[in-house]
């Protein structure tokens, strides 16, 4: 395989750069550069200058300057910088050369609260405006919450965050019908797969994110993403002041949420960005749920409910419990240091993570199947790196390479002797070693394990002419996991390791990608684009031998597939309209290979999913009056996927066995035809209010059951289970200003949430009126801000789920009920 990524990688190059001078020789117009200063000199960096009435645009860099390159004719530059007075000169751009322009801004002491959101507006509307299906979520708007990224995508439209607990618990993100792993997450453009469990966005706070950038389906080659259901981007806040951001915040089920942010760049360029946080619960929520009595059993007796026969039945009610046994706990440090603003370099960056998580497993995917003292842990290491250069040699190639490597340490624990019950109450194993064996799962009780995932991506980009431009992009992912076989043989004492705990896992992909993009008369993009995917797959699995006993080998596969598409974008005065087609693969990443010796089962044999993905939509960004601003954002799609990569409980989703572990399995054709729409009014600088809304028909179109074909698909044409297919939220925000003071902001948020119900299992299982679903749900939260010193000082405080609704989420899994949190927050900033 590495012999095919070599060939590829070299003819993709040299295709590139043969191109390269041709194109060059042909590019028109002329450069415009300067610089941005105040008024006593000082370089101001991450200005945006920009051409009225037009999408072109830069920013300043470290030492103020800044290049645009331009036809010739008459323009109108403005130049804007956070906390400064917006400068607009007109200029006229004569042919060829070099032409200086540079901008002198005064501060502007009226800044407040409403002047930071309309700047990170700005950023978030150059996005909205590619040929993509993309929205964009302004993170700073919450610095002043206790959401951490997961739950603030929670807010986008067409995004729904699933989790299986409280504060830790494993998340999934729905987007468009897809879950899970069809779904890449990126920062700064750098993949997270791998990045271990101390850094996942449900630990990560809202604090560290500039934006977040959520793409549906046909997604930009500059992420190398193999992403059915999209790409999130989070977008970090790159600030060359010097800025001091800590909070504190206590909440409901003694939830303490810590956040330390420095960032300083020094006079010569050196830049240095530190973030810390901490995150402890005891989640000690009530629940409600069946539950076991310990009995008896003498010599010869069988209990017909307890297919196990351990000594306990099943009690004929459901009952409230108090969670006893869910802590959780991580502790994160990210550390960068490098250089910008220079000739050579516009950003480089080396960066180091540490982090570290320590969890109690309360339950598998089953709430009654209760654990007292299973827990996992895990430790990483994660050092990276990050290059940016525009005009590289020559103007208009834009280079940016980035990389990172994780070595993640993780086990689980699971050596009890005892069984536990929802009461309460235990009783001793006798033949058994761990409580997930005494539910007859397939796990042992002691497992130590080495994770090493690297990552390596590179973009080159050349902007041949204001009409044309190409890029390239090239990123590669190795994972290997080692087993630790001295702990295992400790943990299967008398018995010795199995064949399959001494295999490694190992998994390496490789996503090419190349693209042309056209702008016809600055009211019309268009980007083309094609990407090859590379995988190759070396792990454990099993099968039945003639003598019907189970056989386990050493399975090996490859794939390689050619992918395509096309988005374009128009504008009108007040409208954008875009449509997007692509062919795309996802392949199956480490998690579905090989499990995660916790909670899911490995499946090395899954095929690559591919899917045939449509989109429409529309922007309107209308300006009523003076007042009044009416913003709607539209898409509609369609999805075609085959070998669908589907979720179930193990054992085939059996649920009489008491196996509580998940595993993935490729399910045929399922089709989604689906629309999101996100609409609001803005007044003044004083009231919003909105909401969005997503329904989504996804079915099962699958003739068969099972891979051999001679099983019919009972679920034919029938919703798929366990995915939320129609929700929406409405929200409005007001803000009192100068309330008691000036410079001071009272700012009061109400949020409501709608979920339909769900079936929980595939239609075919029972009749109509025994078939188990997720029920209806509906819940509304609270948070009221107060902000004093414009911004240095902030108090917070938050009520969620107000109505104490009982709320369910992965496999009927119940989350949190009425909850509460006040949060304090110091914030410095010196430009």
């Amino acid at each position: 395989m590495s012999k095919i990524y070599v060939k590829r990688f070299l003819f993709y190059t040299s295709f590139f750069l043969f191109f390269l001078p041709l194109a060059h020789a042909q590019r028109p117009g002329a450069l415009l550069a300067g610089k941005v200063t105040d008024k006593n000199g000082e370089a101001i960096a991450q200005a945006a200058i920009y051409i009225k009435s037009t999408k072109f645009n830069t920013v300043s860099a470290a030492d103020g300057s800044y290049e645009l390159h331009l036809h010739p004719g008459d323009y109108e530059i403005t130049c804007s910088a956070l906390g400064f007075k917006a400068q607009s000169i007109k200029i006229h751009i004569g042919k060829g050369g070099r032409q200086n322009l540079s901008f002198t801004l005064k501060p502007d002491e009226r800044m407040a609260l409403n002047e930071v959101e309309v700047v990170g507006k700005s950023a978030i509307q150059e996005i909205r405006e590619t040929p993509f299906n993309v929205v964009a979520l302004d993170a700073k708007s919450q610095y002043n919450s206790t959401l951490d990224l997961g739950h603030l995508l929670d807010r986008a439209s067409g995004v729904k965050i699933r989790e299986s607990g409280g504060v830790g618990s494993d998340m999934n993100i729905t987007l468009n019908g897809f879950t899970g792993r069809n779904i890449r997450i990126f920062i700064d453009g750098v993949p997270m797969q791998g990045m271990g469990s101390a850094f996942q966005l449900n630990n990560i706070p809202v604090n560290i994110a500039e934006r977040i950038e959520v793409y549906k389906g046909v997604v930009p080659i500059e992420f190398g993403a193999d992403a059915l259901g999209g790409v999130i981007n989070i977008v970090t806040n790159r600030t060359t002041n010097t800025t001091l951001d800590a909070s504190y915040s206590y909440g409901s089920f003694n939830t303490h949420k810590t956040n330390l942010s420095l960032n300083h760049t020094f006079k010569s360029g050196v830049s240095l960005q530190v973030n810390a946080f901490q995150n402890y619960s005891d989640n000690d929520y009530k629940v409600k749920t069946a539950y076991r009595v310990f009995s008896t059993l003498t010599p010869g007796q069988t209990d017909p409910n307890d297919p196990w026969q351990n000594g306990s039945t099943w009690s004929t009610d459901s009952g409230w419990f108090r969670r006893f046994h869910d802590t959780y706990r991580n502790e994160t440090l990210m550390a960068r240091v490098g250089i910008v603003g220079k000739s050579w370099a516009d950003r480089l960056m080396l960066g180091m993570t540490l982090g570290q998580v320590h969890q109690d497993i309360q339950h598998g995917s089953q709430m009654r199947y209760v654990y007292g003292e299973r827990k996992a842990w895990s430790k990483s290491v994660l050092p990276s790196f990050v290059y940016d250069k525009r005009n590289l040699i020559v103007d208009g190639l834009s280079v940016r390479v980035t990389g990172n490597y994780n070595y993640e340490r993780a086990g689980t624990v699971d050596t009890s002797m005892y069984r536990y019950s929802w009461t309460g109450e235990r009783m001793a194993l006798t033949d058994l070693r761990g409580q997930s064996n005494s539910y007859g799962e397939a796990s042992f009780g002691l497992t130590e394990f080495n994770n090493k995932n690297a990552s390596a991506t590179a973009n080159i980009g050349y902007r041949i002419s204001q009409s044309h431009s190409i890029a390239f992009n090239n990123v590669v992912t190795d994972f290997r996991r080692d087993p630790d076989l001295a702990t295992i043989a400790a943990a299967r004492f008398p018995d010795q390791p199995t064949a399959a705990d001494s295999m490694a896992r190992h998994s390496v992909s490789n996503v090419m990608g190349l693209e042309y993009r056209y702008t016809y008369k600055r009211k019309w993009n268009t980007n083309i684009f094609a990407k090859h995917y590379l995988n190759s797959v070396v792990g454990p699995n099993e099968m039945t031998d003639s003598d019907g006993s189970t056989v386990t080998y050493r399975h090996t596969q490859n794939a390689s597939q050619l992918g395509y598409g096309i988005a374009s974008t128009y504008f009108l005065r007040d409208l954008q309209l875009k449509a997007s087609v692509e062919k795309a693969y996802r392949l199956p990443n480490d998690r579905e290979l090989f499990g995660d010796e916790v909670l899911e089962e490995g499946n090395p044999a899954l095929r690559p999913e591919q899917s045939d993905n449509y989109n429409i939509g529309f922007t309107l960004n209308k300006e009523l009056n003076s007042d009044y601003v009416l913003y709607v954002d539209w898409s509609g799609y369609y999805r075609n996927t085959r070998d669908f990569i589907q979720t179930v409980l193990g054992m085939q989703g059996d649920q009489l066995n008491g196996n509580a572990v998940y595993r993935r399995q490729n399910h045929g054709r399922v089709t989604r035809l689906g629309t999101d729409v996100e609409a609001r009014v803005y007044y003044k600088n004083l009231l919003t209010l909105g909401g969005t809304l997503t329904y989504m028909n996804i079915r099962d179109k699958s003739l068969f059951a099972n891979a051999t074909g001679n099983s019919p698909n009972l679920n034919y044409g029938y919703r798929m289970p366990n995915l939320p297919y129609f929700f929406y939220t409405i929200d409005a925000s007001y803000y009192f200003h100068d309330l008691f003071r000036k410079g001071n902001t009272l700012n009061l948020n109400y949020a409501f949430n709608f979920v339909e119900q769900m079936y929980l299992n595939s239609y075919s299982l029972g009749s109509a009126d025994s078939r188990a679903t997720i029920p209806q749900q509906r819940y509304s939260d609270f948070t009221a801000t107060y902000i004093m010193q414009n911004g240095k000082y902030n108090i917070s405080f938050e009520a969620r789920n107000i109505e104490n609704a009982m709320l369910y989420d992965n496999f009927s899994l119940q989350k949190p009920g009425r909850r509460f949190a006040v949060m304090l927050r110091y914030f410095f900033i010196k430009r």
